[in-house]
């Protein structure tokens, strides 16, 4: 037995893409089970991804509005239909609703809407999405079935992105436990950002990890995978910036001087992008302070920003929030577990962090693993300044507008600081209790859709 399950037989690199096409495959079925437009914010990120199609960079900010551009009245018709089910788990999606989504058409004609929150994002990482729509308008689908073919192009390239990231380096089973909770799999299968951001980063952990192990001998193949998945990152997901210290680490260990100008463009590219994005970007009219004078507040005043820092941690509240953001609150926020789900995926996420962690190998990898873990409590601090300037009022007694889920990167950095996927007893506990992650996540998220969205019990 022993001899069977060892690294000759058995290639962690093959088990952990299987492990990641079983997560793709549910990922696929979603599509088939969850209604248009049901994950926060997705209908913004859609228009995102129909300025994109549009050749549209930056959002519009007409005076006294928040900034948006113009899109089809069809799709405006569309996604405005759909917000009827938004807070309200009591309406159920039944045939005749199915026909009255099936009926809306693409119509030629431009209404201006808002969707600040989706300025700060280079959109490029929308490209399935923004091919998906223009593919359906250019065949003269409806526009039910364009969003369909988005989303259903989103998921592929999410599952095309994480495979190949594994297949350059296989991580340890805690990160396809994390990618295998309800949270991660609910929006990996949406048309939202949070699927590409996501597998983009893995493929950016897993790009630096394979540099990192071969050092000088590292492809430039391999070293431009790492820039420009770092780049569409850190554009996309501010509280993410710290990855950009990636390619510079790469090039101290490598020493080769064309990862140094990569590492310097992501840089440059990165920052530039933000602060052109916040100057543009007006996310609240009515607010008085800018993006710019808040972080100049910040930067005057860090205690102050530190006590609501304080405040928003400590409320008993928040804390129950978070927690079940990041496990699992489907829908928009509206479509919770028992509290014993929870609580059975937090335990379950526990037991596989302590197998992870290389009790007895730590100290041949602790300069590397401090540094991803200090990426990751870096990003986790960012999640509340990027929220703070973005959403929060100056006057507010915490930071608000913040959801669990929001740390999946940060989570996702101290997974990648712990020790690849081999095959030895331990990591093959870590890699069951992986599959039973996924398995419960499955089974608890089936029939919480299914009496969401059609069932009255």
């Amino acid at each position: 037995m022993r001899k069977f399950f060892s690294s000759e037989t058995i290639s962690p690199k093959y088990l952990i893409i299987i492990a990641s096409l079983f997560i793709s495959f549910f990922c696929f079925l979603e599509t088939g089970i969850v209604p248009p437009l049901q994950s926060p914010d997705e209908r913004d990120h859609l228009k995102r991804a129909y300025w994109l199609a549009r050749g549209d960079l930056f959002l519009k900010t007409p005076p006294g509005q928040a900034s948006g551009s113009f899109v089809d009245s069809g799709l405006e018709n569309y996604i405005d239909y759909l917000a009827r089910y938004e807070g309200h788990p009591e309406r159920k999606i039944t045939h005749n609703n199915v026909e009255e989504i099936s009926r809306f058409q693409w119509t030629s004609h431009q209404t201006f809407t808002v969707a600040p929150g989706t300025g700060y994002y280079f959109p490029i990482i929308y490209t399935p999405q923004a091919i998906g729509l223009l593919a359906g308008e250019r065949m003269h689908l409806s526009i039910d079935r364009s969003y369909r073919l988005a989303r259903l192009l989103t998921v592929l390239s999410v599952g095309l992105i994480t495979v190949i990231a594994f297949a350059i380096y296989p991580p340890n089973a805690l990160v396809l436990a994390l990618l295998a909770i309800p949270m991660t799999l609910f929006q990996s299968g949406a048309a939202s950002l949070d699927g590409m951001a996501t597998a983009v980063t893995v493929l950016a952990l897993s790009a630096f990890m394979q540099v990192m192990r071969l050092r000088e001998r590292a492809s430039p193949a391999l070293l431009y995978t790492l820039s420009i998945s770092v780049t569409l990152v850190s554009t996309c997901r501010l509280h993410a910036l710290p990855i950009l210290l990636l390619p510079f680490i790469a090039w101290f260990y490598t020493r080769k001087r064309p990862v140094l100008w990569q590492a310097i463009a992501c840089a440059v590219f990165s920052v530039t992008w933000t602060m052109l994005a916040m100057k543009m970007t007006v996310s609240n009219p009515n607010v008085s302070s800018s993006v710019s004078g808040k972080l100049l507040g910040v930067l005057l005043h860090p205690l102050h920003f530190a006590h609501l820092l304080f405040n928003t941690v400590a409320d008993p509240n928040t804390q129950d929030f978070y927690a079940s953001s990041f496990l699992g609150n489907l829908g928009w926020l509206d479509t919770a577990f028992p509290a014993r789900v929870y609580s059975t995926l937090m335990s379950l996420l526990l037991v596989t962090v302590l197998f992870a962690i290389p009790w007895k190998n730590w100290r041949d990898r602790w300069q590397l693993s401090g540094m991803l873990a200090g990426m990751g409590l870096a990003s986790c601090l960012l999640v509340f300044m990027a929220l703070y300037l973005a959403w929060t009022p100056v006057t507010a007694p915490e930071i608000t507008g913040i959801q669990g889920r929001y740390f999946l990167i940060p989570a996702l950095f101290l997974a990648y600081a712990l020790e690849e996927m081999t095959i030895t007893p331990r990591s093959l506990c870590t890699f069951t209790l992986f599959i039973i992650v996924f398995l419960f996540s499955v089974h608890a998220m089936t029939p919480v859709l299914l009496t969401r969205y059609y069932l009255w019990l």
